[in-house]
Formats: C-alpha cells, sequence, structure tokens
C-alpha cells in the first residue's frame, strides 16, 4: 500500500448513522450495561454477608440472587440499549448528524461519532463490494465490522476517489 498523502473525509448521513450505531455501538453499550449489572450483582451478594449468618445459608441466598439475575439480565440490558438507540434515532439534529464523520488516510480509517471513535487499517479490510447504492467495507475482525458509505454522488463527497484507492491500493473492489 504505498500512496503519497491520501486524506477524505465524509459526513455520514442518517441512514450511514444508524447503521453505524447498529455495527458498533450496540454491542459496545449492552457489554457496559452487563459490567455494571455484574458489578451491582457482585456488591450486592457481599453485602448480604453477615458474620451471625450460617455460611450455607449464604450461598443458597447467593446461588439464588445469581440465577435470576442471569434469568432477567438480558432482558434488561436488551431493553435499555433499545431505549439509548430509540432516543439516539430521534436526535437527527445537525448538531448530533455533523459530529458523524469517517476519515480515510493512507494507512488507517478512522470513524468519529459522539459515542466513540473507532480506527481500523486499511490491511484489516477482507472485501469490499460496491453496489447501486453503497460501498461496503468488509472487516477481518472479531465482530466482523462493516462499513457501509452512501455512493450518492455529492459535492462534499468524492466517493470515486476513494473506491479507486481501495482498487489500486487495498483490495478488489466486488461490483454488483
Amino acid at each position: 500500500m504505498k500512496t503519497s498523502n491520501f486524506s477524505l473525509q465524509f459526513e455520514l448521513n442518517v441512514s450511514e448513522i444508524q447503521k453505524l450505531n447498529e455495527m458498533y455501538f450496540k454491542n459496545i453499550y449492552r457489554n457496559w450495561i452487563l459490567l455494571f449489572f455484574g458489578v451491582v450483582l457482585f456488591i450486592l451478594i457481599f453485602l448480604d454477608l453477615n458474620i451471625q449468618d450460617d455460611l450455607v445459608e449464604w450461598i443458597i441466598r447467593s446461588l439464588a440472587l445469581i440465577i435470576i439475575f442471569l434469568m432477567i439480565q438480558y432482558s434488561f440490558v436488551n431493553s435499555i440499549c433499545e431505549i439509548i438507540f430509540r432516543l439516539a434515532k430521534k436526535l437527527q439534529s445537525e448538531k448530533v448528524k455533523n459530529k458523524y464523520k469517517i476519515s480515510f488516510t493512507d494507512y488507517f480509517i478512522y470513524i468519529y461519532s459522539p459515542f466513540g471513535n473507532f480506527t481500523h487499517k486499511w490491511s484489516k479490510i477482507e472485501k469490499a463490494i460496491l453496489t447501486k447504492k453503497f460501498l461496503f467495507l468488509y472487516f477481518k475482525e472479531r465482530n466482523g465490522y462493516i462499513i457501509s458509505i452512501s455512493n450518492k454522488k455529492t459535492n462534499e463527497r468524492n466517493i470515486d476517489e476513494l473506491i479507486s484507492f481501495v482498487e489500486n491500493n487495498v483490495i478488489h473492489v466486488v461490483k454488483v
């Protein structure tokens, strides 16, 4: 991948923002909420420990609490995540939309959003597929991320330059 000073930056439209939120941030927030509930469970178990209680009774109470927690945690976590992302979908003001950007440089792809930032290397791209409406970049990572970029020709987007960079320096672009 030898090229000089390649740099593009795109602001994302609403459909791209929704796909990005689904792809990246839903799993991250689900993990944070699970961690929070796990810490709460840990605190509840050890706050229940009294020196005067029988150890067997404490273990049985703790196991019952853990089983109940495991049975209901995923419904709570999914509900909280759905609420967060429904609110995020409704916040479609220009101020929020302008914070979502994808930047392409010689070696990296940067994803900027209010929920967090990510960086990918071009060498991690497994596939690039160009359809009538989108350019999809598939990554060889644990979560199998996909970046979708709208093909609409607008003044601020030079999608042809991005496609030619990917084609010439990264991987063959499959055209569907």
